[in-house]
């Protein structure tokens, strides 16, 4: 019985060592191709194994990149993690985090956002095998997750009154994430932006949120202000500027 588990035990690691490999390799062929042009002979092909061994971890090119979404969202999460449990500032913690979605835009920009012109909730309408609709829902429930981490830290800054939007926490974590992905396009033909246009992109990306972030703590410190009942012989002088026009 021992035997048989340690035999079980070392053929699910292989399995999961090889269906890693595959989704690695489909990461190459998607940002090469794009999803809706490659195909498993594509990814075989990419792997150095049979098309006939990557159906036996995936019924499909769909399954393979919806799973290859659902673990980069899972590394994410788990980097978002790390930033919350260090305790820092609000406003550092959304610093933080944005630093660990830019990392995370590095490594998956192309095989996943630029790869993908469906939109990810469109491709739910053609998914037919129960596999693939798993892992659809797991991403779905991912990709939700990772982004109620990183409004967690914008609702701290709310809460906090160290910002302050009408679009309130989820709007500005949406603008967050809008803000990051946009710079991050823009910054990536680097040479175009320093020789036809003369603008150095190098730390443009941090900037953008800095600058977005330093706006809503404006906009706190202004409210702030504006809540505080003025001085009595603020208000006398307030009366007679306006007679003179000052």
């Amino acid at each position: 019985m021992k035997l048989t588990l340690k035999v079980r035990e070392r053929r699910r690691v292989e399995n999961d060592a090889r269906a890693a490999r595959i989704m690695t390799a489909a990461a190459r062929v998607f940002a090469r191709r794009g999803v809706e042009n490659a195909t498993m002979e594509m990814i075989a092909h990419e792997a150095n194994v049979a098309v006939g061994t990557i159906y036996l971890h995936f019924a499909s090119r769909d399954e393979v990149y919806l799973n290859l979404c659902a673990d980069r969202g899972t590394q994410l999460g788990a980097g978002y993690r790390e930033v919350i449990a260090q305790g820092l500032k609000p406003l550092d913690e959304i610093r933080a985090l944005a630093k660990v979605y830019i990392e995370y835009l590095q490594e998956s920009a192309d095989p996943i956002l630029l790869s993908e012109p469906t939109p990810y909730y469109e491709i739910r309408k053609r998914l037919r095998r129960s596999s693939e609709i798993r892992a659809f829902d797991r991403g779905s429930k991912i990709r939700q997750e990772v982004f109620r981490l990183f409004e967690g830290g914008v609702k701290r800054a709310f809460d906090d009154g160290l910002i302050a939007d009408p679009l309130g926490p989820t709007g500005v974590t949406v603008a967050v994430w809008s803000i990051l992905n946009g710079a991050f396009m823009v910054t990536r033909d680097r040479e175009y932006l320093l020789h036809a246009i003369g603008f150095e992109p190098q730390g443009f990306v941090a900037k953008a949120l800095d600058s977005y972030l330093q706006g809503l703590a404006a906009a706190a410190r202004s409210g702030t202000r504006r809540s505080r009942p003025a001085p009595r012989n603020h208000r006398v002088l307030g009366t007679l500027g306006k007679g003179t026009g000052l």
